[in-house]
């Protein structure tokens, strides 16, 4: 078996355990605040938080593809063999990109697979999960990357914050659905759709919620096979574990994680509260 390394972006956003892994490198984004730069990987949510109080301007920006090829070359000065690369949809940054000419900076660009992932933060915690499972399991690189590439075809992402604005002065959403979503008790559902982030509905409870949640998640499990689901929250423990719970009384052999660290470019443009739930569908 080859030895294979992973290279992550920073808001892909692992336990410190999986992070500190030998074969894992991580490549931090940038947060920017008028002439400070910070690296994420440097700085904490509650940071975040505490500038954005102040009335301070975050904006966020992609690594160098220097800080890839940097990672790379660390890889293979390690003895690895084969590298595959998990970063955010390059409909949402340009870290992707930066990524992708990385491998024209290093003697060995044929050995670095660069995902396409269409998804970001959760979703993409999801797959790189997946992927370090797929490379105790498999013999080969090329299977490897073709059962990741099943699980990124398959994933779903939803998810609702308290209110819009966050995300509309990241640049993400338009203020036009901003404005829609961020009304007097509307919970706006989010989801990712081809790389890009989309508000598809809105409810008035909790329950309606994960009604519609719910409704894409059995349509999804047509076929027989294994879910395999990530419950992301910011300050919605209760709600992330009654969703946890009613998943498992519907599908009570799917894996379901749940995790409570949104990092810092993130936390930029989802705010103080919010729920979300990725998940993708193992064939039997």
């Amino acid at each position: 078996m080859e030895k294979i390394g992973l290279v992550l972006d920073s808001t892909i956003y692992l336990s410190k355990e999986e992070l500190s892994r030998k074969d894992v490198k991580v490549v931090s984004l940038n947060v920017l605040e008028g002439d400070n730069i910070y690296k994420e990987t440097e700085i904490t949510p509650e940071f975040i938080f505490e500038e954005l109080d102040k009335g301070r301007k975050l904006t966020t920006s992609q690594p160098a593809p220097d800080a890839f090829s940097k990672a790379y070359e660390a890889l293979f000065a390690d003895g690895v063999e084969k590298i595959a690369v998990l970063t955010i949809s390059r409909g949402l940054s340009g870290t992707y990109q930066s990524a992708m000419l990385a491998k024209e900076l290093i003697d060995r660009p044929q050995d670095v697979h660069v995902f396409d992932t269409q998804n970001a933060g959760f979703g993409n915690e999801l797959i790189a999960l997946e992927f370090l499972r797929f490379k105790e399991e498999e013999s080969s690189f090329e299977a490897v990357i073709r059962r990741t590439n099943q699980v990124i075809e398959r994933s779903q992402l939803f998810f609702t914050v308290q209110n819009l604005f966050s995300l509309q002065k990241g640049g993400r959403l338009s203020r036009k659905k901003a404005l829609l979503g961020t009304v007097l008790r509307i919970k706006p559902i989010i989801r990712l759709i081809d790389g890009k982030l989309e508000l598809v509905h809105k409810e008035r409870t909790v329950n309606k919620l994960f009604d519609y949640i719910l409704k894409t998640m059995h349509e999804d499990a047509q076929e027989k096979g294994k879910l395999h689901v990530r419950i992301v929250h910011q300050k919605s423990a209760t709600m992330a574990e009654a969703l946890k719970e009613k998943i498992k009384s519907f599908y009570d052999d799917a894996i379901v994680r749940i995790t409570d660290y949104i990092g810092p470019v993130f936390a930029i443009h989802i705010g103080k509260k919010g729920l979300g739930i990725t998940w993708y569908l193992e064939k039997a």
